[in-house]
């Protein structure tokens, strides 16, 4: 039996095991955005009903699905192995990112990409679009973001011009621009996008379940999908109590690990183990001397040590743990904390103690950083597949499970605009190799060039 942790880390995570930790898979509970408020658990299906979809998954993707398709008419089943928001949803860093990186990548999609770009800028709201809507307190604020440089640089130049003439609104500013935006001098030039910012997304995830419930779909949690199948015209997808029979079926599973169902799906993609800290509430006068406008905030060409600054006065950061020791969660607050010190000389008197630490995977369909752009597999006549959520998960489970509810509800395939796939042609060889790279070489090169300021 594994060992658990001799030293309790914050919020009771010393239930979890360094295991569970190194893997990305610590009860959610210890992650820092389940700690604002009690949310609704969902009993497990256990008798046989039938449904115009079965939606497998209740993360950003699927509970945009579920909900875009009851919004629509349809009737659904929405089957989680857990809870909604337990996989990636409810553990990533809390940005909303606006725009894209790397669009070079998209030049072998439908028509170059050029449609869902346009679908991307024209939605790039959608957070904040569907909290309002559905009235879901997700503290969602359109704050904004800031990519901050240590240095001019013309990439980041490049992009702003880019961007702008799509209609975005960002400011390239210089050392004057961001010490008054972010009150220290450590940066000589960054880019300051108005629309962004953040979002808790476990709550989100829960408050678009919710909504889709109330639409009429039926939600079913703690029932892991054992089998899909087809029976007759139509398919059947069984967990060890009950099933749901359904003309069509979306898969939205965090990264498809254990599925057993489409086995093929899990070798699709690179996993890599991530982790996040939040800390306790810091004091009102000190986050308004550090970001008063309460941007998400990332560092270029790093990504070190991004901060959301939450409704609760905390501040979340997220890295890549060292191999072998994921659970060590003082080590990733004291990089933060370090950080924080260096940049912000006004944190050096204030007791910024750390209140949670969890891990998480995420399941990239690249090797490259910022070119993991979502697959869509279609697995056989009335099945597909949602996967690889990407660095814009927050945007990218609300929009495409809106697309892909508008895609099957009117089952127009051929309006889909990504391209279809087949696990066959997405089979990642050395799915280990990408989490090996980053995590043994391209983190600590990250850490050293930002410890001797070379960035």
């Amino acid at each position: 039996m594994e060992k658990t942790l001799e030293r309790p880390l914050p919020r009771g995570d010393a239930a979890a095991t360094k295991a569970e930790y190194e893997s990305g898979k610590p009860p959610i509970h210890c992650s820092g955005w389940t700690t604002v408020r009690p949310h609704q658990r969902y009993g497990a299906l256990q008798q046989d009903i039938h449904a115009d979809v079965a939606v497998i998954g209740a993360g950003l993707a699927g509970s945009s699905v579920a909900l875009h398709l009851a919004q629509l008419g349809a009737s659904v089943a929405l089957i989680e192995a857990r809870q909604p928001g337990d996989g990636a949803s409810g553990r990533n860093a809390g940005h909303v990112q606006p725009f894209l990186d790397h669009l070079e990548y998209l030049k072998d999609w439908p028509n170059a990409g050029q449609d869902f770009i346009q679908m991307f800028i024209e939605q790039r709201n959608i957070v904040f679009d569907l909290c309002e809507k559905y009235r879901i307190d997700a503290d969602a604020l359109k704050s904004g973001m800031v990519e901050a440089a240590l240095k001019p640089q013309k990439s980041l130049a490049a992009k702003a011009r880019h961007w702008r003439s799509m209609g975005y609104a960002v400011e390239e500013l210089d050392a004057t621009g961001m010490r008054k935006i972010l009150g220290t001098g450590a940066y000589q030039y960054g880019l300051h996008w108005s629309e962004g910012g953040r979002v808790n997304p476990y709550l989100l995830t829960n408050g678009m379940v919710a909504a889709a419930a109330g639409l009429g779909a039926k939600v079913f949690g703690d029932s892991p999908v054992l089998q899909c199948h087809r029976d007759g015209a139509l398919w059947r997808v069984a967990t060890a109590q009950g099933s749901v029979r359904a003309g069509k079926v979306i898969i939205c599973t965090s990264g498809h690990d254990g599925n057993g169902f489409f086995p093929g799906l899990a070798a699709t993609s690179y996993p890599l183990v991530a982790c996040a800290v939040a800390t306790r509430p810091v004091p009102k006068e000190v986050l308004d001397s550090i970001n008063p406008t309460r941007a998400a905030v990332t560092q270029f060409p790093t990504g070190l040590y991004p901060i959301v600054m939450d409704g609760s006065n905390r501040m979340i950061s997220a890295t890549i743990p060292h191999p072998g020791r994921a659970s060590e969660g003082a080590v990733y607050f004291n990089y933060f904390l370090n950080y924080l010190h260096k940049t912000f000389p006004q944190t050096r008197d204030v007791d910024i103690q750390m209140e949670s630490y969890w891990t998480g995977v995420t399941a990239s369909s690249s090797h490259v950083y910022h070119a993991d752009y979502p697959n869509i597999f279609q697995l056989d006549d009335g099945v597909m597949a949602l996967s690889n959520l990407g660095t814009w998960g927050n945007i990218m489970g609300p929009l495409l499970g809106r697309h892909l509810a508008q895609v099957v509800y009117a089952d127009r395939p051929q309006d889909l605009l990504l391209p279809w796939l087949t696990p066959q042609s997405r089979t990642v060889r050395h799915p280990d190799w990408f989490s090996f790279k980053v995590r043994r070489f391209m983190l600590p090169a990250a850490r050293l060039v930002d410890k001797l300021g070379l960035a």
